[in-house]
Protein backbone atom coordinates (compact mmCIF):
# COMPACT_ATOMS: atom_id res chain seq x y z
CA UNK A 1 0.00 0.00 0.00
CA UNK A 2 1.32 3.41 -0.85
CA UNK A 3 2.16 5.74 2.02
CA UNK A 4 -0.27 8.64 2.26
CA UNK A 5 2.68 11.04 2.48
CA UNK A 6 4.41 9.54 -0.54
CA UNK A 7 3.77 11.59 -3.63
CA UNK A 8 3.68 10.09 -7.12
CA UNK A 9 2.95 11.52 -10.48
CA UNK A 10 -0.46 10.80 -12.01
CA UNK A 11 1.08 8.85 -14.86
CA UNK A 12 2.88 6.57 -12.43
CA UNK A 13 -0.36 5.90 -10.58
CA UNK A 14 -2.19 4.88 -13.79
CA UNK A 15 0.66 2.63 -14.83
CA UNK A 16 0.51 0.86 -11.51
CA UNK A 17 -3.26 0.45 -11.86
CA UNK A 18 -2.83 -0.93 -15.34
CA UNK A 19 -0.22 -3.45 -14.19
CA UNK A 20 -2.45 -4.50 -11.27
CA UNK A 21 -5.41 -4.99 -13.59
CA UNK A 22 -3.37 -7.08 -16.01
CA UNK A 23 -2.14 -9.35 -13.22
CA UNK A 24 -5.67 -10.01 -11.97
CA UNK A 25 -7.06 -10.67 -15.42
CA UNK A 26 -4.27 -13.11 -16.27
CA UNK A 27 -4.74 -14.95 -13.00
CA UNK A 28 -8.49 -15.25 -13.48
CA UNK A 29 -8.15 -16.35 -17.08
CA UNK A 30 -5.72 -19.12 -16.18
CA UNK A 31 -7.92 -20.44 -13.40
CA UNK A 32 -11.30 -20.30 -15.17
CA UNK A 33 -10.50 -20.54 -18.83
CA UNK A 34 -11.47 -24.16 -19.44
CA UNK A 35 -14.68 -23.99 -17.41
CA UNK A 36 -15.88 -20.49 -18.29
CA UNK A 37 -15.12 -20.54 -22.00
CA UNK A 38 -17.56 -23.30 -22.93
CA UNK A 39 -20.26 -22.15 -20.48
CA UNK A 40 -19.96 -18.55 -21.60
CA UNK A 41 -20.30 -19.35 -25.29
CA UNK A 42 -23.26 -21.65 -24.69
CA UNK A 43 -25.10 -19.05 -22.68
CA UNK A 44 -24.37 -16.26 -25.13
CA UNK A 45 -25.82 -18.27 -27.99
CA UNK A 46 -29.08 -18.80 -26.10
CA UNK A 47 -29.62 -15.17 -25.33
CA UNK A 48 -32.11 -13.04 -27.22
CA UNK A 49 -30.93 -9.97 -29.06
CA UNK A 50 -32.19 -7.79 -26.25
CA UNK A 51 -30.30 -9.78 -23.58
CA UNK A 52 -27.03 -9.65 -25.57
CA UNK A 53 -27.28 -5.88 -25.95
CA UNK A 54 -27.95 -5.58 -22.20
CA UNK A 55 -25.00 -7.81 -21.40
CA UNK A 56 -22.65 -5.79 -23.62
CA UNK A 57 -23.74 -2.60 -21.91
CA UNK A 58 -23.14 -4.14 -18.47
CA UNK A 59 -19.67 -5.34 -19.49
CA UNK A 60 -18.72 -1.96 -20.93
CA UNK A 61 -19.89 -0.14 -17.81
CA UNK A 62 -18.03 -2.53 -15.51
CA UNK A 63 -14.81 -2.36 -17.54
CA UNK A 64 -14.99 1.41 -17.74
CA UNK A 65 -15.47 1.62 -13.99
CA UNK A 66 -12.66 -0.83 -13.41
CA UNK A 67 -10.33 1.21 -15.62
CA UNK A 68 -10.82 4.14 -13.26
CA UNK A 69 -10.58 2.34 -9.96
CA UNK A 70 -8.54 -0.55 -8.75
CA UNK A 71 -10.06 -3.57 -7.06
CA UNK A 72 -9.04 -2.44 -3.61
CA UNK A 73 -8.28 1.30 -3.92
CA UNK A 74 -10.09 4.50 -4.80
CA UNK A 75 -8.91 8.02 -5.58
CA UNK A 76 -8.56 10.52 -2.81
CA UNK A 77 -7.56 14.22 -2.88
CA UNK A 78 -4.70 15.07 -0.55
CA UNK A 79 -1.75 17.25 0.20
CA UNK A 80 -2.55 20.95 0.52
CA UNK A 81 -5.11 23.47 -0.50
CA UNK A 82 -3.14 24.75 -3.43
CA UNK A 83 -4.92 23.67 -6.65
CA UNK A 84 -1.61 23.74 -8.49
CA UNK A 85 -0.03 21.26 -6.13
CA UNK A 86 -2.93 18.78 -5.85
CA UNK A 87 -1.60 15.22 -6.09
CA UNK A 88 -3.73 12.14 -6.44
CA UNK A 89 -3.39 9.58 -3.66
CA UNK A 90 -5.23 6.33 -2.79
CA UNK A 91 -7.01 4.98 0.25
CA UNK A 92 -8.24 1.45 0.79
CA UNK A 93 -11.75 0.60 -0.56
CA UNK A 94 -13.62 -0.93 2.35
CA UNK A 95 -16.30 -2.46 0.03
CA UNK A 96 -14.44 -3.78 -3.00
CA UNK A 97 -16.44 -5.26 -5.91
CA UNK A 98 -15.30 -8.41 -7.67
CA UNK A 99 -15.78 -7.50 -11.30
CA UNK A 100 -15.23 -11.05 -12.48
CA UNK A 101 -17.82 -12.38 -10.08
CA UNK A 102 -20.35 -9.87 -11.44
CA UNK A 103 -19.55 -10.91 -14.99
CA UNK A 104 -19.87 -14.60 -14.09
CA UNK A 105 -23.24 -14.19 -12.38
CA UNK A 106 -24.71 -12.22 -15.29
CA UNK A 107 -23.34 -14.59 -17.89
CA UNK A 108 -24.83 -17.68 -16.16
CA UNK A 109 -28.30 -16.09 -15.66
CA UNK A 110 -30.74 -17.02 -18.48
CA UNK A 111 -33.80 -14.80 -19.13
CA UNK A 112 -36.58 -15.96 -21.45
CA UNK A 113 -40.07 -14.74 -22.45
CA UNK A 114 -42.96 -16.79 -23.85
CA UNK A 115 -46.13 -15.47 -25.55
CA UNK A 116 -49.14 -17.77 -25.77
CA UNK A 117 -52.94 -17.69 -26.24
CA UNK A 118 -55.37 -19.37 -23.85
CA UNK A 119 -59.14 -19.91 -24.24
CA UNK A 120 -61.09 -18.90 -21.13
CA UNK A 121 -64.72 -18.85 -19.98
CA UNK A 122 -66.77 -15.69 -19.48
CA UNK A 123 -69.17 -16.40 -16.64
CA UNK A 124 -72.78 -15.34 -17.11
CA UNK A 125 -74.72 -13.16 -14.69
CA UNK A 126 -77.99 -14.18 -13.04
CA UNK A 127 -80.99 -11.83 -12.91
CA UNK A 128 -84.01 -12.49 -10.67
CA UNK A 129 -87.57 -11.42 -11.50
CA UNK A 130 -90.02 -11.40 -8.59
CA UNK A 131 -93.64 -12.39 -9.33
CA UNK A 132 -96.56 -11.99 -6.92
CA UNK A 133 -98.62 -14.47 -8.95
CA UNK A 134 -96.26 -17.37 -8.20
CA UNK A 135 -96.10 -19.27 -4.88
CA UNK A 136 -93.54 -17.92 -2.44
CA UNK A 137 -90.08 -19.44 -2.87
CA UNK A 138 -90.88 -21.20 -6.14
CA UNK A 139 -88.29 -20.59 -8.85
CA UNK A 140 -88.60 -21.02 -12.60
CA UNK A 141 -85.77 -20.53 -15.07
CA UNK A 142 -87.08 -18.25 -17.81
CA UNK A 143 -83.78 -18.11 -19.71
CA UNK A 144 -80.83 -20.45 -19.40
CA UNK A 145 -77.46 -18.83 -18.80
CA UNK A 146 -74.77 -19.42 -21.43
CA UNK A 147 -71.03 -19.23 -20.65
CA UNK A 148 -69.10 -17.01 -23.07
CA UNK A 149 -65.64 -17.67 -24.52
CA UNK A 150 -62.58 -15.48 -25.09
CA UNK A 151 -58.94 -15.83 -26.16
CA UNK A 152 -56.49 -14.20 -23.71
CA UNK A 153 -52.86 -13.51 -24.72
CA UNK A 154 -50.26 -13.86 -21.93
CA UNK A 155 -46.54 -13.08 -21.62
CA UNK A 156 -44.66 -15.35 -19.23
CA UNK A 157 -41.14 -14.40 -18.04
CA UNK A 158 -38.66 -17.09 -16.94
CA UNK A 159 -35.34 -16.86 -15.15
CA UNK A 160 -33.22 -19.97 -15.13
CA UNK A 161 -36.31 -22.02 -16.02
CA UNK A 162 -38.48 -20.61 -13.21
CA UNK A 163 -41.57 -18.45 -13.84
CA UNK A 164 -41.06 -15.01 -12.37
CA UNK A 165 -44.11 -13.22 -13.84
CA UNK A 166 -47.10 -13.72 -16.11
CA UNK A 167 -49.12 -10.82 -17.51
CA UNK A 168 -52.13 -10.48 -19.80
CA UNK A 169 -51.47 -8.22 -22.77
CA UNK A 170 -54.77 -8.53 -24.66
CA UNK A 171 -57.89 -10.61 -25.31
CA UNK A 172 -60.23 -11.45 -28.17
CA UNK A 173 -63.95 -12.28 -27.82
CA UNK A 174 -65.18 -15.59 -29.27
CA UNK A 175 -68.72 -15.78 -27.90
CA UNK A 176 -70.76 -13.47 -25.67
CA UNK A 177 -72.21 -14.86 -22.47
CA UNK A 178 -75.99 -14.87 -21.96
CA UNK A 179 -77.50 -13.93 -18.63
CA UNK A 180 -79.64 -16.39 -16.73
CA UNK A 181 -83.13 -15.14 -15.83
CA UNK A 182 -84.94 -16.74 -12.90
CA UNK A 183 -88.51 -15.98 -11.83
CA UNK A 184 -89.05 -16.12 -8.07
CA UNK A 185 -92.51 -16.33 -6.52
CA UNK A 186 -93.50 -14.05 -3.64
CA UNK A 187 -97.13 -15.03 -2.93
CA UNK A 188 -97.56 -16.54 0.52
CA UNK A 189 -101.27 -16.98 -0.27
CA UNK A 190 -100.64 -19.28 -3.24
CA UNK A 191 -98.06 -21.18 -1.22
CA UNK A 192 -100.53 -21.75 1.61
CA UNK A 193 -103.30 -22.82 -0.81
CA UNK A 194 -100.75 -24.97 -2.70
CA UNK A 195 -102.07 -23.79 -6.06
CA UNK A 196 -100.96 -21.77 -9.10
CA UNK A 197 -102.70 -19.18 -11.22
CA UNK A 198 -105.33 -21.03 -13.28
CA UNK A 199 -106.07 -23.61 -10.58
CA UNK A 200 -109.41 -23.88 -8.78
CA UNK A 201 -110.42 -22.55 -5.39
CA UNK A 202 -113.72 -23.37 -3.67
CA UNK A 203 -116.32 -21.23 -1.92
CA UNK A 204 -116.77 -22.02 1.77
CA UNK A 205 -120.31 -20.56 1.65
CA UNK A 206 -122.56 -18.77 -0.84
CA UNK A 207 -120.29 -15.93 -2.00
CA UNK A 208 -120.94 -12.76 -3.98
CA UNK A 209 -118.54 -12.19 -6.88
CA UNK A 210 -117.66 -8.47 -6.53
CA UNK A 211 -117.33 -6.14 -9.49
CA UNK A 212 -114.56 -4.12 -7.79
CA UNK A 213 -112.12 -4.60 -4.92
CA UNK A 214 -114.54 -3.38 -2.29
CA UNK A 215 -116.57 -5.34 0.25
CA UNK A 216 -119.53 -3.05 -0.47
CA UNK A 217 -119.19 -3.42 -4.25
CA UNK A 218 -122.06 -4.69 -6.39
CA UNK A 219 -122.12 -8.43 -7.10
CA UNK A 220 -121.91 -9.95 -10.55
CA UNK A 221 -123.49 -13.16 -9.29
CA UNK A 222 -123.89 -15.26 -6.13
CA UNK A 223 -121.70 -18.38 -6.28
CA UNK A 224 -123.20 -21.38 -4.40
CA UNK A 225 -121.38 -23.09 -1.54
CA UNK A 226 -118.68 -25.56 -2.60
CA UNK A 227 -118.70 -24.30 -6.21
CA UNK A 228 -115.27 -23.72 -7.74
CA UNK A 229 -113.78 -20.57 -9.21
CA UNK A 230 -110.66 -20.25 -11.35
CA UNK A 231 -107.78 -18.16 -9.99
CA UNK A 232 -106.79 -15.28 -12.30
CA UNK A 233 -104.58 -12.93 -10.27
CA UNK A 234 -103.41 -12.31 -6.71
CA UNK A 235 -104.28 -8.70 -5.95
CA UNK A 236 -102.86 -8.84 -2.43
CA UNK A 237 -103.13 -11.19 0.51
CA UNK A 238 -106.77 -10.11 1.07
CA UNK A 239 -108.27 -10.17 -2.46
CA UNK A 240 -108.11 -12.59 -5.39
CA UNK A 241 -109.29 -12.02 -8.93
CA UNK A 242 -111.25 -15.07 -10.19
CA UNK A 243 -113.54 -16.21 -12.99
CA UNK A 244 -116.76 -18.21 -12.57
CA UNK A 245 -118.69 -20.37 -15.02
CA UNK A 246 -116.66 -18.91 -17.94
CA UNK A 247 -119.04 -15.94 -17.89
CA UNK A 248 -118.04 -13.70 -15.01
CA UNK A 249 -114.76 -12.22 -13.76
CA UNK A 250 -114.56 -10.39 -10.46
CA UNK A 251 -113.06 -10.28 -6.98
CA UNK A 252 -113.49 -12.38 -3.85
CA UNK A 253 -111.90 -11.98 -0.42
CA UNK A 254 -109.30 -14.69 0.09
CA UNK A 255 -110.69 -15.76 3.49
CA UNK A 256 -113.95 -16.86 1.77
CA UNK A 257 -112.10 -19.39 -0.41
CA UNK A 258 -110.27 -22.63 0.26
CA UNK A 259 -108.34 -25.34 -1.59
CA UNK A 260 -108.08 -29.11 -1.55
CA UNK A 261 -104.88 -28.77 0.49
CA UNK A 262 -106.51 -26.64 3.19
CA UNK A 263 -109.85 -28.51 3.10
CA UNK A 264 -109.35 -32.13 2.00
CA UNK A 265 -112.42 -33.50 0.19
CA UNK A 266 -113.67 -30.09 -0.93
CA UNK A 267 -113.16 -31.03 -4.60
CA UNK A 268 -115.56 -33.99 -4.30
CA UNK A 269 -118.04 -31.85 -2.38
CA UNK A 270 -117.89 -29.31 -5.20
CA UNK A 271 -118.59 -31.94 -7.84
CA UNK A 272 -121.59 -33.30 -5.98
CA UNK A 273 -122.92 -29.83 -5.25
CA UNK A 274 -122.83 -28.91 -8.94
CA UNK A 275 -124.67 -32.12 -9.92
CA UNK A 276 -127.38 -31.60 -7.33
CA UNK A 277 -127.67 -27.95 -8.31
CA UNK A 278 -128.11 -28.88 -11.98
CA UNK A 279 -130.62 -31.74 -11.52
CA UNK A 280 -133.98 -30.06 -11.81
CA UNK A 281 -136.85 -29.71 -14.24
CA UNK A 282 -135.00 -27.10 -16.27
CA UNK A 283 -131.74 -29.05 -16.74
CA UNK A 284 -130.33 -29.53 -20.23
CA UNK A 285 -131.11 -33.02 -21.55
CA UNK A 286 -128.57 -32.92 -24.40
CA UNK A 287 -125.73 -32.14 -21.98
CA UNK A 288 -123.89 -34.74 -19.86
CA UNK A 289 -124.85 -34.74 -16.19
CA UNK A 290 -121.26 -34.76 -14.97
CA UNK A 291 -121.81 -37.88 -12.89
CA UNK A 292 -118.98 -40.39 -12.55
CA UNK A 293 -119.44 -44.18 -12.82
CA UNK A 294 -119.26 -44.34 -9.04
CA UNK A 295 -122.15 -41.84 -8.85
CA UNK A 296 -124.33 -43.99 -11.12
CA UNK A 297 -123.47 -47.00 -9.00
CA UNK A 298 -124.55 -45.21 -5.81
CA UNK A 299 -127.75 -43.86 -7.41
CA UNK A 300 -128.88 -47.05 -9.16
CA UNK A 301 -127.35 -49.73 -6.99
CA UNK A 302 -129.15 -51.36 -4.04
CA UNK A 303 -132.51 -49.73 -4.76
CA UNK A 304 -135.33 -51.63 -2.98
CA UNK A 305 -137.57 -51.40 -6.06
CA UNK A 306 -134.87 -53.00 -8.29
CA UNK A 307 -135.81 -56.55 -7.24
CA UNK A 308 -134.29 -58.12 -10.35
CA UNK A 309 -131.03 -56.06 -9.97
CA UNK A 310 -131.40 -54.86 -13.56
CA UNK A 311 -130.25 -51.30 -12.85
CA UNK A 312 -127.69 -52.35 -10.27
CA UNK A 313 -126.01 -54.59 -12.84
CA UNK A 314 -126.29 -52.15 -15.76
CA UNK A 315 -125.51 -48.77 -14.14
CA UNK A 316 -122.35 -48.45 -16.25
CA UNK A 317 -124.37 -48.60 -19.51
CA UNK A 318 -126.11 -45.31 -18.62
CA UNK A 319 -122.74 -43.60 -17.97
CA UNK A 320 -121.27 -44.97 -21.24
CA UNK A 321 -124.30 -43.75 -23.25
CA UNK A 322 -123.95 -40.29 -21.72
CA UNK A 323 -120.28 -40.09 -22.74
CA UNK A 324 -120.86 -41.55 -26.22
CA UNK A 325 -123.87 -39.49 -27.32
CA UNK A 326 -123.52 -36.38 -25.15
CA UNK A 327 -126.94 -36.72 -23.49
CA UNK A 328 -127.97 -36.61 -19.83
CA UNK A 329 -127.63 -40.15 -18.42
CA UNK A 330 -129.90 -39.34 -15.46
CA UNK A 331 -132.67 -38.46 -17.88
CA UNK A 332 -132.06 -41.73 -19.79
CA UNK A 333 -132.18 -43.81 -16.58
CA UNK A 334 -135.38 -42.05 -15.50
CA UNK A 335 -137.17 -43.10 -18.75
CA UNK A 336 -136.00 -46.71 -18.26
CA UNK A 337 -137.21 -46.82 -14.65
CA UNK A 338 -140.60 -45.31 -15.55
CA UNK A 339 -141.28 -47.45 -18.66
CA UNK A 340 -140.12 -50.78 -17.22
CA UNK A 341 -141.30 -50.42 -13.62
CA UNK A 342 -137.75 -50.90 -12.35
CA UNK A 343 -137.11 -53.63 -14.88
CA UNK A 344 -140.06 -55.83 -13.93
CA UNK A 345 -142.33 -55.43 -17.01
CA UNK A 346 -142.72 -58.40 -19.35
CA UNK A 347 -141.12 -56.46 -22.21
CA UNK A 348 -138.14 -55.65 -19.96
CA UNK A 349 -137.78 -59.17 -18.63
CA UNK A 350 -138.30 -61.09 -21.88
CA UNK A 351 -136.97 -58.67 -24.50
CA UNK A 352 -134.30 -56.73 -22.48
CA UNK A 353 -136.19 -53.61 -23.52
CA UNK A 354 -136.34 -51.15 -20.62
CA UNK A 355 -137.99 -48.37 -22.66
CA UNK A 356 -140.86 -50.10 -24.48
CA UNK A 357 -138.99 -49.06 -27.58
CA UNK A 358 -140.99 -49.80 -30.75
CA UNK A 359 -144.17 -50.85 -28.90
CA UNK A 360 -147.61 -49.76 -30.10
CA UNK A 361 -150.71 -49.49 -27.96
CA UNK A 362 -152.68 -52.15 -29.90
CA UNK A 363 -149.85 -54.72 -29.69
CA UNK A 364 -147.21 -53.53 -27.21
CA UNK A 365 -145.42 -56.78 -26.52
CA UNK A 366 -145.45 -58.04 -30.09
CA UNK A 367 -144.28 -54.74 -31.63
CA UNK A 368 -141.63 -53.93 -28.99
CA UNK A 369 -138.02 -54.38 -30.14
CA UNK A 370 -136.06 -57.26 -28.68
CA UNK A 371 -132.43 -56.63 -27.62
CA UNK A 372 -129.75 -59.20 -26.87
CA UNK A 373 -128.79 -57.45 -23.60
CA UNK A 374 -130.00 -54.59 -21.47
CA UNK A 375 -126.87 -52.57 -22.37
CA UNK A 376 -127.62 -53.01 -26.09
CA UNK A 377 -131.11 -51.57 -25.60
CA UNK A 378 -129.76 -48.62 -23.53
CA UNK A 379 -127.22 -47.80 -26.29
CA UNK A 380 -129.77 -47.93 -29.15
CA UNK A 381 -132.32 -45.75 -27.38
CA UNK A 382 -129.66 -43.19 -26.37
CA UNK A 383 -128.53 -42.93 -30.00
CA UNK A 384 -132.12 -42.50 -31.25
CA UNK A 385 -132.86 -39.76 -28.68
CA UNK A 386 -129.69 -37.85 -29.58
CA UNK A 387 -130.41 -37.98 -33.33
CA UNK A 388 -134.18 -37.50 -33.37
CA UNK A 389 -135.36 -35.84 -30.21
CA UNK A 390 -132.80 -33.95 -28.07
CA UNK A 391 -130.92 -32.01 -30.77
CA UNK A 392 -132.14 -29.80 -33.61
CA UNK A 393 -131.83 -31.01 -37.19
CA UNK A 394 -128.34 -30.46 -38.60
CA UNK A 395 -126.55 -30.67 -35.22
CA UNK A 396 -123.21 -32.47 -35.40
CA UNK A 397 -123.25 -35.21 -32.76
CA UNK A 398 -120.30 -36.59 -30.80
CA UNK A 399 -120.45 -39.75 -32.92
CA UNK A 400 -119.94 -37.71 -36.10
CA UNK A 401 -123.56 -38.19 -37.23
CA UNK A 402 -125.94 -35.35 -38.02
CA UNK A 403 -129.22 -34.95 -36.11
CA UNK A 404 -132.14 -35.46 -38.50
CA UNK A 405 -135.17 -33.86 -36.94
CA UNK A 406 -136.46 -32.05 -33.87
CA UNK A 407 -139.65 -33.25 -32.17
CA UNK A 408 -141.56 -31.54 -29.37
Amino acid sequence: MANKNEQKSLSEVFRELERDKDRQVQFYKKAQKAKQESSFMFQVKRRTKKDNVLLVLIVLIVLFTFSLFSRNYIFAVSVNNDPKNKIGTFEKNENPKDVYQILSENISSVHQKEIFDQEEDINFETRYIYNKDVPEGEETTLQEGIIGKKIVTYVTSYENGQVISQDSIGERLLQNSQEEIIEVGTSKLLKDYNIHIGDNLYCLNDVGLKKTIDINSEDWVIIPKFFDVKTKEIIDEAWIKVSFDKKYTGYIQSNLLTSETLTPGIEESSRQAKIINNVDITMELNTPSGLLPSDYERILGNQPSDTNNVFKENYRAFYDAEQKYGINGVFLASIAIHESGWGKSSIAVQKHNLFGFGAYDNSPFESAVTFATYSDGIDVVASWLASNYLNTAGTLLKTGEIASRYIL
